[in-house]
């Protein structure tokens, strides 16, 4: 299991706990995140970490100059844009975010942007990682991400991925988001099904149980030693 280390950079004084990846498989991408996904246009999908409150109406802003049938690619450079137009205002301590973009290519394939919140924008080849743990969770995919995955696969990974997160509270999970050229689907995946988890509790009954064979062993010697008297 990954052991995340927390970035100590001063000029980022206090950290977001949200996690978010993108992962690409045989013909399209998968986002997901511990927070939430949002749909910017009929198969572009967007995924943020923030501590600023301002970061959400800004993506959303992003919205007025896109319509259905603009590109992922189009539109990673639109999200830029904004978010680079803000930071000219000298109004970057309040906005710390990091952004993937992810939607099906026209030519039959999908794609992962990075968008870090100066506007820089980043093609990811393979996959994509920000937030919370992005360091080690880098590492992991690098590790478990392999070329020609099904949807299911990369689905399976981002999920496992985004599990990893111990700030994941006990009555949430995860988002994920699949698009391609052709069609797009959204899911949610509650925290007792998240696959570390389930680890964990897998865990967890297998070292009750010589546990409780010892208790039944006790109670065994004692029925033993109460009938020889």
């Amino acid at each position: 299991m990954c052991i995340f280390i927390i970035d100590s950079d001063e000029s980022h004084p206090s950290k977001t706990t949200t996690t978010i990846v993108g992962v690409s498989y045989d013909g399209g991408v998968i986002l997901g995140s511990t927070d939430i996904i949002t749909q910017l246009t009929a198969n572009v999908f967007l995924c943020h970490c923030t501590l600023g409150a301002d970061t959400q109406v800004l993506l959303e802003d992003a919205r007025n100059f896109l319509d259905q049938e603009t590109t992922a690619t189009v539109a990673a450079e639109i999200v830029g844009m904004v978010l680079s137009a803000y930071d000219i205002n000298n109004k970057k301590n309040m906005l710390q975010t990091a952004v993937l973009l992810g939607g099906g290519d026209k030519n039959g394939g999908g794609k992962i942007y990075e968008i870090g919140f100066s506007g820089v924008v980043m093609e990811k080849s393979n996959f994509g990682v920000g937030g919370y743990g992005d360091v080690d969770l880098n590492d992991f995919l690098e590790k478990e991400w392999k070329k020609g995955m099904t949807e299911e696969e990369a689905e399976q990974l981002a999920v496992k991925a985004l599990s990893l997160n111990n700030n994941i509270n006990s009555g949430c999970g995860v988002q994920t988001a699949s698009v391609n050229s052709k069609r797009f689907t959204t899911a949610f995946h509650p925290y007792a099904t998240l696959p570390i988890k389930s680890e964990k509790l897998e865990l967890e009954h297998m070292n009750e149980k010589p546990m409780l064979e010892c208790i039944r062993a006790h109670l065994l010697l004692l029925l033993n030693i109460n009938e020889g008297l």
